[in-house]
């Protein structure tokens, strides 16, 4: 068995494919249809005897039942008792003879019409030795009806139908072939008045021949038991002996007649003989057709793989994405080397995102160490005043400078550090005390959610954003300005609002912030460094889509929502950050 597998390991996919497709589907399907072939080809020359027998049965059914209805004509003539008084009738007139041989000629007319096999009656003759009455004819000599040898059989027959071997007759017209049915006609006492002749035309029983589809391939004969034949379907092909290949002989039709049907099961065989022919081809066709579908299968789908392969390799040794090639094969194939490339692409993207996100980190970083310098020296120099304020006891100077000396005290914190939300906005009362000495005319509400105090955020989220609604909002008007700071969570999401109630900002100004904030600003444009620097602070924090958006309308005051990524602080972290 390790042989085996290390064979079959070691053998292409083509060659494989070829393996499976010879002993699991072709050499099957051969063996099934040349055992289909020969159950269908058994049955169906049993299935063409059969049909052929029964057809020679029917024939012979059809024969039977129009010879018994010409014997039932005339039974149904000699039984007639008015028909046998007309006959009976001897002592007429001359004009009584004219009015009985008519009102005879009507009653015959009568039973002919009403014959299901009147086209094939050539004529009906009633002899009563003295008289004959013709019905259709006009000659009598010709159908032999008073030869001695014709009347004793009919005779001797005693009043049944007696048929005799068809023989040739003539009319006005033409020459014909015809049977002649025979029966005794007696009256009432038994007492012999005539014979009674019907002519048949042989067609009543050749036309049945020619209504089965045997006949172009059979020699079908009515014979009599000594052998003479009395009707043939027509067919030259010279004696029976070219037609044995089925033989079938159904006796005792009429008078020891027999029906005799030579077949030449050849030609019923020839559409069968066709049929395994066809097998055989497309036997033939469909396994070439399979190994030609076998060899591009394979090919359709080894090459693409091995494609697929060799981008994975570039893909994974970091190679561009546009590098990698596009080739033809199995369209499974091809879909899976697409996806491959386009996740390539994503990737190339997002580190491209990420690079560009570090490097405005580390650019937010250097800026604010290079602002710490200025701070270190203002916080000394406060520190100063506030003990000089002390000392000449000036309170609200002294209450300026600790707010001051705590905001600055927070500002040289290291500027990513990440804090509360309550540490925040209490820093941001104390940047609202100072600015309050300055602008006098503004009024500052909070509208903070108390599960959000303990949200993680990044130190000055709010103030840049305060600043910017109190220089450009609030300081231009001479009205009573509002100032409305507003946190809540919504699922994951943590949202900080900051809304004021100023002059706005103008449409084409707010269109040109939007654009800085979604990165698509064109090259030159003049930068809103406070809101943008807070915008790209969260960016280089949490990633898209969170950030910054503004909403503003001139006259009326301007909103600016920061969405963060909700994450809380713990009490002890806070506390001990504040120690």
């Amino acid at each position: 068995m390790k042989w085996f597998k290390k064979y079959w390991n070691g053998i292409r996919l083509p060659h494989k494919l070829v393996l499976v497709y010879m002993p699991l589907i072709v050499i099957p399907t051969l063996l099934g249809s040349l055992m289909l072939m020969h159950s269908y080809t058994a049955s169906s020359k049993e299935a063409s005897r059969d049909y052929a027998a029964d057809l020679v049965g029917l024939m012979v059914e059809q024969m039977d039942y129009r010879l018994s209805s010409i014997e039932e004509l005339g039974k149904q003539m000699i039984t007639d008792s008015e028909l046998l008084d007309l006959v009976s009738r001897t002592d007429v007139t001359t004009f009584e003879q004219l009015d009985k041989t008519t009102a005879i000629k009507n009653w015959m007319n009568h039973y002919w019409l009403n014959n299901n096999m009147n086209e094939f009656i050539v004529a009906m003759v009633l002899d009563t030795g003295s008289e004959i009455y013709l019905y259709n004819e006009n000659e009598v000599s010709q159908y032999r009806i008073r030869n001695p040898e014709y009347k004793q059989a009919v005779r001797n027959n005693r009043g049944g139908a007696v048929w005799f071997e068809p023989a040739s007759f003539s009319n006005s017209f033409q020459k014909f072939e015809a049977f002649r049915v025979g029966r005794l006609v007696r009256d009432s006492k038994l007492n012999e008045v005539g014979i009674l002749t019907i002519v048949i035309d042989v067609e009543a029983i050749r036309s049945i021949f020619n209504q089965t589809k045997l006949d172009e391939n059979a020699l079908i004969r009515l014979q009599t038991a000594e052998g003479r034949i009395l009707v043939d379907n027509g067919n030259e092909g010279g004696d029976a002996g070219n037609y044995q290949d089925l033989h079938l002989d159904y006796s005792d039709i009429r008078e020891d007649w027999a029906l005799s049907a030579s077949l030449k099961m050849d030609d019923l065989y020839a559409q069968i003989n066709r049929m395994i022919r066809l097998t055989i081809l497309i036997i033939s066709v469909v396994f070439v057709f399979g190994l030609v579908v076998t060899r591009y299968l394979a090919i359709d789908v080894v090459n693409p793989i091995r494609k697929l392969m060799n981008n994975m390799m570039s893909g994974v040794q970091s190679a561009s994405p546009r590098k990698l090639v596009k080739f033809k094969g199995a369209i499974e194939i091809r879909e899976m080397n697409d996806i491959f490339v386009s996740v390539m692409y994503e990737i190339e993207q997002l580190i491209q995102q990420t690079v560009s996100q570090e490097q405005k980190k580390r650019a937010a970083e250097i800026e604010a160490l290079r602002k710490q310098l200025s701070p270190h020296f203002l916080y000394n120099t406060l520190n100063s005043i506030r003990w000089l304020a002390i000392l000449q006891k000036q309170h609200n100077i002294k209450a300026l400078v600790e707010s001051l000396s705590s905001l600055l005290n927070y500002t040289l914190r290291d500027a990513n550090e990440f804090v509360s939300l309550r540490e925040d906005a209490e820093k941001l009362e104390d940047y609202i005390s100072i600015q309050k000495i300055r602008y006098r005319q503004f009024a500052y509400a909070t509208d903070i959610e108390e599960r959000t105090l303990n949200a993680s955020v990044p130190k000055f989220i709010i103030q840049p954003l305060v600043e910017n609604a109190l220089i450009h909002g609030l300081e231009p008007v001479d009205r009573m300005g509002q100032i409305t700071v507003r946190a809540s969570i919504r699922g994951s999401v943590l949202k900080l609002t900051v809304e004021d109630n100023g002059i706005g900002i103008a449409p084409d100004k707010l269109a040109e912030i939007r654009q800085q904030l979604s990165g698509s600003a064109p090259q030159g444009t003049t930068k809103h460094i406070g809101i943008l620097n807070v915008h790209e602070r969260i960016v280089a924090h949490y990633g898209y889509p969170y950030g910054m958006s503004i909403d503003s309308e001139s006259g009326q005051g301007t909103t600016i929502e920061v969405t963060l990524k909700y994450e809380e602080r713990s009490e002890d972290e806070y506390y001990h950050h504040r120690r």
